[in-house]
Protein backbone atom coordinates (compact mmCIF):
# COMPACT_ATOMS: atom_id res chain seq x y z
CA UNK A 1 0.00 0.00 0.00
CA UNK A 2 1.47 2.95 -1.17
CA UNK A 3 1.83 6.03 1.38
CA UNK A 4 1.44 9.59 1.15
CA UNK A 5 3.48 12.16 3.45
CA UNK A 6 0.53 12.90 5.50
CA UNK A 7 -0.40 9.12 5.84
CA UNK A 8 3.42 8.60 7.44
CA UNK A 9 2.75 11.70 9.15
CA UNK A 10 -0.36 10.42 10.84
CA UNK A 11 1.13 7.18 11.74
CA UNK A 12 4.35 8.43 12.93
CA UNK A 13 2.46 10.64 15.55
CA UNK A 14 0.75 7.76 16.65
CA UNK A 15 3.86 6.20 17.59
CA UNK A 16 4.73 4.18 14.92
CA UNK A 17 8.20 4.87 13.28
CA UNK A 18 8.25 5.47 9.75
CA UNK A 19 11.33 2.69 9.52
CA UNK A 20 9.43 -0.26 11.60
CA UNK A 21 5.49 0.27 9.36
CA UNK A 22 6.90 1.35 5.82
CA UNK A 23 9.81 0.65 3.11
CA UNK A 24 11.10 3.66 0.83
CA UNK A 25 10.99 1.87 -2.81
CA UNK A 26 13.39 2.82 -5.49
CA UNK A 27 10.95 4.96 -6.79
CA UNK A 28 10.90 7.43 -3.95
CA UNK A 29 7.47 6.35 -2.73
CA UNK A 30 7.04 4.42 0.85
CA UNK A 31 4.73 1.79 1.08
CA UNK A 32 3.62 -0.45 4.14
CA UNK A 33 5.41 -3.21 4.98
CA UNK A 34 4.34 -6.67 4.91
CA UNK A 35 5.00 -9.31 7.54
CA UNK A 36 4.76 -12.89 6.27
CA UNK A 37 2.55 -11.69 3.48
CA UNK A 38 -0.30 -9.34 4.94
CA UNK A 39 0.18 -5.65 6.29
CA UNK A 40 1.96 -4.63 9.48
CA UNK A 41 -0.99 -3.48 11.00
CA UNK A 42 -2.73 -7.03 10.31
CA UNK A 43 -3.44 -8.42 14.19
CA UNK A 44 -3.24 -12.29 13.86
CA UNK A 45 -5.72 -12.70 16.23
CA UNK A 46 -9.25 -11.63 14.29
CA UNK A 47 -7.18 -10.66 11.79
CA UNK A 48 -8.53 -6.37 12.04
CA UNK A 49 -6.42 -3.69 11.68
CA UNK A 50 -4.62 -2.07 14.74
CA UNK A 51 -4.53 1.36 13.14
CA UNK A 52 -7.76 1.40 11.65
CA UNK A 53 -9.08 5.09 12.65
CA UNK A 54 -5.92 6.25 11.93
CA UNK A 55 -5.10 4.06 8.77
CA UNK A 56 -3.68 5.40 5.09
CA UNK A 57 -5.78 6.39 2.45
CA UNK A 58 -5.46 3.77 0.51
CA UNK A 59 -6.94 1.30 2.63
CA UNK A 60 -10.09 3.55 3.27
CA UNK A 61 -10.36 3.73 -0.42
CA UNK A 62 -9.64 -0.37 -0.97
CA UNK A 63 -11.44 -2.21 -2.25
CA UNK A 64 -11.23 0.47 -5.02
CA UNK A 65 -8.15 0.11 -7.14
CA UNK A 66 -6.59 1.18 -10.70
CA UNK A 67 -6.19 -2.13 -12.91
CA UNK A 68 -3.36 -2.33 -15.74
CA UNK A 69 -5.48 -0.16 -18.41
CA UNK A 70 -6.20 2.28 -15.86
CA UNK A 71 -9.82 1.54 -15.41
CA UNK A 72 -11.58 1.92 -12.43
CA UNK A 73 -12.22 -1.37 -10.19
CA UNK A 74 -12.75 -3.29 -7.90
CA UNK A 75 -10.44 -5.82 -6.22
CA UNK A 76 -12.10 -9.30 -6.50
CA UNK A 77 -10.60 -10.73 -4.09
CA UNK A 78 -12.15 -8.85 -1.38
CA UNK A 79 -14.59 -10.29 0.40
CA UNK A 80 -16.05 -7.29 0.97
CA UNK A 81 -16.88 -6.34 -2.78
CA UNK A 82 -19.78 -6.63 -3.65
CA UNK A 83 -20.36 -4.10 -1.04
CA UNK A 84 -20.21 -1.01 -2.72
CA UNK A 85 -22.36 0.50 -4.93
CA UNK A 86 -21.48 2.43 -8.48
CA UNK A 87 -21.31 5.45 -6.80
CA UNK A 88 -19.27 4.69 -4.06
CA UNK A 89 -16.81 2.97 -6.96
CA UNK A 90 -16.65 6.23 -8.88
CA UNK A 91 -16.05 8.41 -5.45
CA UNK A 92 -13.10 5.96 -4.25
CA UNK A 93 -11.92 6.02 -7.58
CA UNK A 94 -11.62 9.45 -8.19
CA UNK A 95 -10.31 10.21 -4.54
CA UNK A 96 -7.79 7.26 -5.37
CA UNK A 97 -6.57 9.09 -8.85
CA UNK A 98 -5.61 12.32 -6.96
CA UNK A 99 -4.07 10.46 -4.15
CA UNK A 100 -1.63 8.38 -6.21
CA UNK A 101 -0.67 11.65 -7.94
CA UNK A 102 -0.14 13.32 -5.11
CA UNK A 103 2.08 9.96 -3.79
CA UNK A 104 4.38 10.52 -6.67
CA UNK A 105 4.85 14.33 -6.74
CA UNK A 106 6.05 13.71 -2.97
CA UNK A 107 8.32 11.47 -4.40
CA UNK A 108 9.18 13.32 -7.16
CA UNK A 109 9.85 16.26 -4.61
CA UNK A 110 12.75 14.05 -2.41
Amino acid sequence: MELSDKDLQRLEQAGHPRDEIAEKGPDGIWRLRNVEGHCVFLEAKGRKCSVYLLRPLGCYIYPVNIGPDGIIIVDAFCPARDSLTAEEKKKKGALLRRHLREIDAQARLK
